[in-house]
């Protein structure tokens, strides 16, 4: 499965969410796939005949951006890298004998690594029930979850529960009139903050990165790079969202094939009428806002909600790609990619 990987610099900030709200910490599939649309036109133009990357585009799955972690070891000169995907919304077996601190430290766990899910799977029981238990992994930095050789892997050896690779703050702001430069409404702006950590040899760099499946060219690839240097989410004008560097890598083919007990999305998703009696276990995520558009004034977009990454369903579906301009707007049309990007969950018997 083809990957790209974004590098920031160290104290690069990053503002994912809407503007008033709050703060996210994954950069979903369906504003990943508005940026490179908008990248598209940008870089080949408006043509939607002459342009064919707008329609291959739209033949792709991609995933949402998604948090990594290289750790560099400076006398050795190696490189080891962690990959994350989003916490299955899945039940967690009931421990009676729980202590409060351990029940909290696993709420706050919002990403387990590809080994963890792989530990995931093949703890899967015959009759569909899930025995894993999130406990019996690491936390790293509170919200990620590895297990004990990745950690291992990195070159941790103690405290890594502690480390810091994200930092969220909120830092006054005041609105300035455009009339006469007085002070108006007193407000916070919340931002996220990248940071390196060091110790001894051992220097973590926290990346982000996502999936691709589709026809991959020169010209898509050029895309994606314009993106990186255009930056991603808001306050881009403050110099928030951009990144240093981005690489191309694979993640094994087998992680993503195959058939499962179930399916965990990705993607943000939005399932077709026929598809609803696939979900298990989800979460809702509300999208609004304006278009945004080069012409005419700006129109607010039809409010639709999507299923949250992590969700969980009993048979792969598709989702769908819609529309979503108000019937005033006749300019173009605004898309928002709801198509489903898909890794099993709980292999069948006769499957690794």
């Amino acid at each position: 499965m083809k990957v790209f990987k974004f590098y920031p610099k160290n104290r690069s900030k990053f503002h994912f969410g809407s503007s008033h709200g709050k703060l996210e910490g994954t950069f979903s599939s369906d504003k990943l796939f508005s940026a490179l649309y908008n990248c598209v036109l940008l870089l080949y133009g408006l043509d939607e005949v002459e342009n064919e990357l707008l329609g291959s585009l739209q033949n792709c799955c991609i995933s949402s951006l998604y948090p990594g972690i290289q750790a560099f070891n400076l006398e050795k000169e190696k490189v080891a890298e962690l990959f994350f995907l989003p916490r299955p919304m899945l039940p967690q077996e009931f421990v009676e004998d729980k202590d409060l601190q351990t029940h909290k430290k696993e709420k706050k766990i919002k990403y387990i690594s590809i080994g963890a899910f792989k530990h995931l799977n093949k703890s899967w029981q015959d009759r569909g029930k899930c025995e894993f238990n999130i406990s019996d992994l690491k936390a790293l930095g509170e919200v990620f979850a590895c297990t004990a050789d990745e950690i291992q892997s990195l070159g941790l050896d103690e405290d890594f529960e502690n480390i810091k690779l994200m930092k969220f703050d909120a830092k006054p702001r005041t609105v300035i009139s455009r009339f006469d430069g007085h002070s108006e409404n007193f407000f916070h702006q919340e931002e996220g903050e990248v940071t390196y950590y060091q110790k001894d040899d051992i220097l973590l760099k926290p990346f982000m990165y996502f999936c691709i499946d589709g026809e991959i060219d020169n010209s898509l690839i050029a895309v994606i790079r314009l993106m990186a240097d255009e930056g991603l989410g808001g306050k881009r004008s403050q110099g928030m969202g951009y990144f240093e560097e981005v690489l191309e890598d694979e993640l094994p083919d087998e992680l993503f094939l195959g058939k499962g007990q179930y399916y965990m999305n990705l993607s943000t998703v939005y399932p077709g009428s026929d598809e609803l009696d696939d979900l298990e276990y989800y979460e809702l995520v509300d999208r609004s806002g304006y278009i945004y558009s080069k012409f005419g004034r700006p129109f607010r977009k039809k409010r639709v909600r999507l299923l949250k990454e992590g969700s969980i369903f009993s048979q792969k579906i598709k989702g769908k790609i819609i529309d979503i301009r108000p019937e005033a707007f006749k300019e173009h049309s605004v898309f928002l990619n709801g198509k489903a990007f898909l890794i099993p969950l709980g292999r069948c018997n006769n499957e690794s």
